[in-house]
């Protein structure tokens, strides 16, 4: 019962190289350092300006606003080149529509890789559940009263010796 208890750990074992060997192709992409840094770094660094962008961008609405409500229409040529002005900001404002649409684009380029490189993991024709599935071994340790108790091991050790 150990020979078999001993091949059976050996063969999950080599079943646990060859996926791993497998999945690493397909992690290859992911873990080089150009997509690391030039893709991914990248895309996160484009989100954090791109958010900035619109922040300052809503400022800027925000404010135009804010004038036109509070203009003083006593003097109608003030108040003409107040709105005037107010309209151009207010279009100014909204051109970061264009550059943050490139930030965006880029991020979503780089998640574009992200997902086929993940698809191809969970694609391939071994999963890294069907070996799990073979055997609790490849678990770890059991929770607390999920495994096999220790009277139970002695047991099934002391009938391998007795066969």
């Amino acid at each position: 019962m150990a020979q078999n208890l001993f091949e059976r750990i050996a063969d999950e074992c080599v079943d646990l190289y060859r996926v791993a060997f497998r999945r690493r192709r397909h992690l290859k992409d992911l873990l080089d350092r150009d997509f690391r840094i030039g893709g991914l770094a990248r895309a996160m660094e484009e989100q954090r300006t791109a958010r900035n962008e619109m922040e300052a961008a809503v400022d800027r609405i925000m404010g135009a606003a804010e004038r036109m409500v509070a203009i003083d229409f006593s003097d109608p040529d003030a108040a003409a080149a107040v709105v005037a002005d107010c309209c151009g900001e207010l279009m100014e404002a909204c051109s970061f529509q264009d550059i943050t649409g490139q930030r965006i684009a880029h991020t979503i380029e780089t998640l574009g890789a992200l997902a086929q490189c993940l698809d191809a993991l969970e694609n391939d024709n071994v999963a890294v559940g069907d070996v799990a599935e073979k055997s609790s071994l490849l678990n770890g340790p059991a929770l607390p009263g999920n495994g096999l108790g220790q009277g139970m091991v002695d047991e099934l050790l002391m009938a391998d010796d007795k066969s």
